[in-house]
């Protein structure tokens, strides 16, 4: 494996670009359309939106390299060919770079404080406090049962609802006007925020299931290190069950409200089947190569739910 393919794979540049796809469609095609049709005027303008998903982005890079840093003995068992500090880069260069990220979305941050004047300087809290956690996710809870998958799911699911944050009095002005409409726009701006925490709580708990390996050769205790796979598997399927039951209920929604025919066929290929597969897989799965095609479908769910929700 080349530099490039390295960095590419260290980085996880899709799921950075999943990011910035999870905040740009629920603001710019739901949440600001309604405010719009509503009469209120949007606080955001297109450059501070970009600043907000830029330290959203960087943030989350940042929670990379740092993870990186803490997995690097654990990585060489179970991804070897993705191990890039210490192998083509030192390990404490990724400190540095590490800090430089950091810096960078506290800058950002005064930025769009300082461009949004907000009562309470939310940026200046927000971007820090997540990148605390985050810190604390990789020193501590990465290697613990169910808090660690919480905490990355929480904050996944906070991406989507940041920017109703940012749009605090055009969302009061719009529900003044057109309450049906703001209601119906934020309770979407929601679901994505919930479809993210829970479909990220299972690909956590599927990635535990797939690193077991190097987990428990290098002492982290994950749920599946401290009662093994089989019984970590059960809580999986639980939810994976959840998740495939979810995803019928929204399609059996689309059909209700007369959604358009190609949105519920879409459901039904890349969400409804998929989420089935999942289910299958981890309940009958036996090696770490299982569940990693069981990662890879919720990832495929993630994203097609992201787009399809669009015109929920």
């Amino acid at each position: 494996m080349n530099f490039l393919s390295a960095f590419l794979r260290a980085f996880r540049i899709p799921n950075l670009l999943m990011v910035w796809v999870t905040m740009h469609l629920p603001y710019w095609y739901i949440l600001r359309p309604a405010i719009l049709r509503g009469g209120g005027i949007p606080l955001l303008t297109e450059p501070v939106f970009n600043l907000i998903a830029a330290a959203t982005v960087i943030t989350t890079l940042a929670g990379y390299v740092l993870n990186d840093w803490f997995d690097r003995e654990i990585d060489l068992i179970n991804k070897p060919r993705r191990v890039f500090w210490g192998k083509y880069l030192s390990s404490g260069l990724a400190l540095l770079f590490y800090a430089a990220l950091v810096t960078a979305v506290h800058v950002i941050a005064i930025f769009i404080d300082q461009a949004l004047h907000p009562d309470n300087h939310w940026p200046l809290w927000l971007f820090p406090g997540v990148s605390f956690l985050l810190f604390i996710y990789a020193w501590k809870l990465k290697c613990t049962p169910v808090a660690g998958n919480l905490l990355v799911s929480f904050l996944c699911a906070l991406v989507p609802v940041i920017t109703l944050l940012t749009e605090e009095r055009a969302r009061l002005i719009t529900g003044f006007n057109a309450p049906e409409l703001m209601e119906s726009a934020e309770s979407l701006v929601w679901i994505y925020g919930f479809f993210a925490f829970i479909f990220n709580y299972l690909r956590e708990q599927v990635k535990d299931l797939e690193d077991f390996p190097g987990d428990a050769a290098c002492g982290c205790r994950t749920l599946a290190v401290i009662k093994g796979r089989t019984f970590a598997r059960k809580p999986a399927v639980i939810t994976a069950v959840l998740v495939t039951a979810l995803t019928g209920v929204l399609i059996e929604y689309w059909i209700d409200t007369s959604a358009p025919l190609w949105q519920i066929q879409a459901g039904v290929a890349a969400l409804l089947l998929p989420a089935a597969v999942v289910t299958v897989l981890l309940a009958f799965a036996r090696t770490s190569a299982h569940y990693a095609y069981a990662s890879v479908l919720i990832k495929v769910i993630m994203f097609s739910g992201t787009v399809l929700l669009v015109r929920f």
